[in-house]
This record gives C-alpha cells, structure tokens and sequence, in this order.
C-alpha cells in the first residue's frame, strides 16, 4: 500500500468520528470522558519533566550563553517553516504562504540556514502553524482532551494533526540522515531552551497548583481555542498567553 494511501485512511477513520461527533464552538466546553487515562498519563507526563526536562533545561542554560541558545532556537524555527507552509497552502492562507516562504528563503540564506532571523529586520514573520489548525480551518471539531505520554496534553483533533505533520514535513524527504539528525538536535535544543525560558509559569501550573491536571488541561484548552479563534480575543483575553506560544 502507498504511502499517501496509508496516510489518507489514517486521517480519515478518526476524522470521520470527530465529523460525526462535532458540536458547536463553546469556550468554556470542557468535557473530559478519557480523565481517567488521561491523568495516568499526565502523571507520568508531569515526571518526566521533574526528572528530565526540568534539570536538563537548567543545564542546557548554564552550560550555553545566550546567544548559542538563540542561535539554535532561530535554526529549529527556520526548518519547521517549510511544515507551516505546507499547512498554510492547505489552508488556503494565501498571506501566510507568502510570509513563509518569504521568512524561509531569507534565513536560509542571508541568515546561513536560520542560524540568525534577518527576516525580522525585513517585518517578514509568519505565526506558526500546523496540521490541527489546518483541520480546525476546515470544519472539523476538536474532539475530546487527551494527554499523550511524551507530547503532552492535546486533543483529538489535534493528535491526528501531529501524526499528520510527521508526513506533511518536505524537510524530511529532502535531507540526508545526518543533517536530519541535527535538525532534531536542534529541536530539542529548542525545547530546552523554552522550558527554561517558561521555567516560572510551567512550575506553577505543575506543582504550585491544587490540581496540576485541571490546570494543565485549562490552560491548554483555553490557549488553543483563543489561537484558533482570534474573535475570541476581542472579547476574552487569555491568562495562558506565554504557554501557547
């Protein structure tokens, strides 16, 4: 079976179920059937960031200096531009589509391969994007919350929008092994970096709170729906802002 084949029936089978299962948009909509699964796994979630990410983004911000760190944040961001703007032509975002391929070929080049962000300098910056909001752009609702061991929390929609990334990526059928692999050096690099970067309002949700599991699934929802709903934010302002990023 092809590849685009396999693909296709793995989005549809779970994109059908959340059609069939679509209800309006409501913010403050909160329904949480999996809680019972979905708190094992954010427990687990929640101990590999005590025991993993959390000292070793203190180590990564002590042993490099500011400007490696941001040297190697602007190099993942570059090469997740090519994913943005496969998912902005699927959403039909003709100015997005522009910024980012706009933003790419400057940092590519003039900023040796995303190395430096001269496209800043230029006012060319996309938003970020991905496959769950290109779904959200076509009509299909968000599902129920899950929280995935490893990616953390998310919903239906968006756990069919990860798996559908890892496809949608041009960089990874373009590049060799070893330039794939620094790519995702760099990735985690980034996420060091953003841990750290986020360090206060992470442990506050983590462990300042009565219960880390309903703070983490509200501050995930209510950042997502403000992203994806920017008339939201005409009327509601988002406490979870920083988080969303």
């Amino acid at each position: 079976m092809k590849l685009a084949t396999k693909l296709a029936l793995l989005l549809l089978i779970p994109l059908s179920f959340l059609s069939a299962c679509s209800s309006s948009f409501q913010l403050g909509n909160y329904d949480d059937p999996y809680e019972t699964v979905n708190r094992k796994g954010h427990e687990i979630n929640k101990a590999i960031d005590k025991k993993v990410l959390r000292p070793s983004s203190e180590i990564y911000v002590r042993a490099l200096g500011e400007k490696p760190r941001t040297a190697i944040s602007n190099f993942s961001e570059n090469w997740g531009l090519p994913k943005d703007f496969v998912n902005y032509t699927l959403q039909g975002d003709l100015g997005n589509v522009s910024k980012t391929s706009g933003q790419f070929l400057i940092n590519s080049t003039i900023g040796l391969a995303g190395i430096f962000d001269p496209s800043e300098k230029f006012g060319i910056s996309a938003r970020r994007t991905d496959f769950g909001e290109t779904l959200h752009r076509w009509g299909v609702s968000e599902g129920d919350y899950v929280e995935i061991i490893f990616l953390g929390p998310s919903t239906e929609r968006d756990m069919v929008g990860k798996v559908a990334d890892l496809f949608l990526d041009p960089v990874g059928f373009v590049l060799n092994p070893w330039q794939s692999r620094l790519i995702t050096t760099a990735n985690f690099g980034n996420v060091l970096g953003n841990r750290a970067a986020l360090g206060s309002t992470i442990d506050s949700v983590l462990y300042d709170s009565a219960d880390s599991y309903a703070q983490t699934k509200l501050a995930y929802l209510q950042g997502r729906r403000f992203r994806l709903n920017p008339e939201i934010s005409e009327v509601y302002s988002d406490p979870y802002e920083d988080l969303n990023e």
